[in-house]
């Protein structure tokens, strides 16, 4: 039986009331990928090798807590929270990453930001 926790629930509700635009979501059969280097902004959304899209939404820290004093927004991958926020996403080649706080990178790795 699985649990859960209070988390857990807070963001079922979040991702309930989030409004999912059709570029939000993978597309059922892609004939293209993004190009090898594209940043998110000025480019809406990133499809990554695995067909995932990637985009900003529309939660929001405050510009002190965000990388480089600028405003960060939390990352969607087809439309689901990633729990992290970011000012930028990049696909550089193969790799996605996010800008951080005190302007460190961090890359996904298939499950995860490392």
């Amino acid at each position: 039986m699985q649990t859960t926790t209070s988390a857990d629930a807070r963001r079922a509700a979040r991702l309930a009331r989030q409004k999912a635009h059709a570029y939000m979501l993978p597309k059922k059969e892609q004939f293209y990928e993004t190009e090898p280097y594209v940043a998110v902004p000025p480019a809406l959304y990133i499809t990554d090798a695995a067909n995932n899209v990637w985009t900003l939404g529309y939660s929001y820290c405050a510009l002190s807590n965000g990388p480089k004093g600028e405003y960060a927004f939390n990352v969607l991958r087809n439309r689901i929270d990633m729990g992290v926020f970011t000012s930028r996403i990049e696909c550089n080649g193969k790799r996605v990453r996010i800008l951080q706080r005190g302007g460190t990178w961090l890359y996904w790795n298939g499950k995860s930001f490392t």
